[in-house]
């Protein structure tokens, strides 16, 4: 019985081993004297005895024979294999991974399709969550109870970390309305969605957070709001935030997140766009939800008079083209944007849902001719204003720029400037504007 590994064992026939042991117990006087001998625990010693262990080390083993009570040649008779633990270990864990894969596998497939839960009006999460439920109370987290009340379900359940045990309670709606707020915020969400386990919405626009806040609370979720800020940057102070998160590798910018804690929810909205062509092909104003994306990642390029929704995700892009085109609202892509040109479609049905400022203002610019210009072309005015007759090169040399044809157009168009001669020289038309 050599062998180099300290961890072999041997498995020996149920009754030749407890008679053995029993034997063992008879010679030294009692089960405590031979444990100590063998340099096993008593309790080791006792579920030989009784029948209810049948692996033995080696190295115990060897004790037994050097007592002389049993010879070798009669345990190799008895002894029906031998295996080394860590082997044995490996084997019975790779098997709990193959009975719990097996088991997730089974309960995903329980998970309902959202036709099974879309119900025109409102999406069943109750029914989603009481499948979802099987697929995550089992290891570190561990349900207490589920209550479900009128409006909202009452969920307590236990997770244990590093020898601490939590204990949280969460609320969620039973039924979620498939509303205007609704299929804003879920556009706004795809687009602007937070990390990890938070439920909510990253921006920096007032009134795009205080939506966000006011709709959560409806989900019956208790928000919190994180600062996140560039080393350098200064503390804003239009909204109130719990932390602050300064960002070292960053000088500038500053993001806020308005959120729940809350993976479950996440897990549901992440369902839902799992599913996104078949959800929005399911509903009538499925434009709302592209005014919620809009407001999260569109843009308004004034130069050129055109809406862009920019989406790096090449399989969300592939969705937004679909439906985008059912809204006579996309004519092209350009590797990161999907661009429309078509203002009267753009003002039907997606700016009357935007409430981000800026982009309604840059709207406004262009249907009415109306509102507050940006940074870029104010100091363009300025230069016109103060240099009467300045051509477009000598505008582009002043701003150190290879050309600036297009923000002049811009200015044209708005009637904030007007040209004359050739070369054009440049006369501001409106003194009113620059401030």
């Amino acid at each position: 019985m050599e062998t180099k590994s300290n961890d072999l064992m041997f498995e020996i026939e149920s009754n030749f081993l407890k008679q053995l042991f029993e034997n063992l117990r008879k010679n030294f006087g009692n089960s405590k004297i031979a444990s100590e001998y063998l340099k096993i625990p008593y309790a080791t010693f006792h579920s030989y005895k009784n029948g209810y262990a049948f692996s033995v080390p080696e190295k115990t083993i060897k004790k037994i024979i050097q007592t002389g009570f049993v010879s070798e040649k009669d345990i190799k008779k008895q002894m029906l294999s031998k295996f080394h633990r860590k082997d044995q270990i490996k084997k019975s864990m790779d098997m709990g991974k193959k009975i719990r894969l097996e088991k997730l596998n089974k309960w995903k497939k329980e998970i309902p399709t959202l036709k099974e839960i879309n119900r025109g009006s409102y999406l069943d999460f109750e029914k989603w969550f009481l499948a979802y439920k099987k697929l995550i109370d089992f290891g570190a987290r561990e349900f207490n109870y589920v209550k479900s009340e009128k409006d909202y379900i009452e969920v307590s359940y236990t997770t244990h970390s590093n020898k601490i045990k939590k204990q949280f309670i969460l609320k969620f709606p039973r039924r979620i309305i498939v509303n205007d707020e609704f299929l804003y915020f879920f556009g706004l969400w795809v687009g602007d969605k937070a990390g990890g386990k938070r439920f909510g919405i990253v921006n920096k626009e007032e009134k795009i957070l205080s939506f966000t806040k006011r709709y959560l609370n409806k989900l019956y979720q208790k928000c919190e709001t994180y600062l996140y800020i560039g080393n350098k940057e200064r503390f804003p102070q239009y909204y109130r935030y719990d932390k602050v998160f300064v960002i070292k590798q960053k000088d500038n910018g500053i993001s806020f997140s308005v959120h729940a804690t809350n993976g479950i929810l996440t897990s549901f909205f992440k369902y839902l766009e799992s599913n996104l062509s078949e959800f929005l092909h399911s509903i009538n104003k499925f434009h709302i939800f592209f005014a919620g994306l809009f407001d999260a990642e569109g843009n308004i390029f004034l130069e050129d008079s055109c809406f862009r929704w920019s989406c790096k995700d090449e399989l969300l892009r592939e969705i937004f083209k679909i439906h985008l085109k059912r809204l006579d609202l996309f004519r092209r892509d350009d590797g990161v944007n999907l661009i429309t040109y078509n203002k009267e479609a753009f003002k039907g049905k997606i700016l009357p849902y935007i409430i981000h400022p800026k982009k309604i203002n840059n709207s406004n610019l262009i249907y009415y001719k109306k509102g507050e210009l940006e940074g870029r072309f104010k100091i363009i005015l300025e230069l016109i204003e103060n240099n009467p007759g300045i051509t477009n090169r000598e505008l582009a040399k002043a701003l150190k720029k290879k050309k600036v044809y297009a923000q002049v157009g811009v200015l044209e168009r708005l009637g904030y400037i007007y040209s004359e001669n050739y070369p054009k020289q440049l006369n501001i038309n409106k003194l009113d504007i620059i401030s």
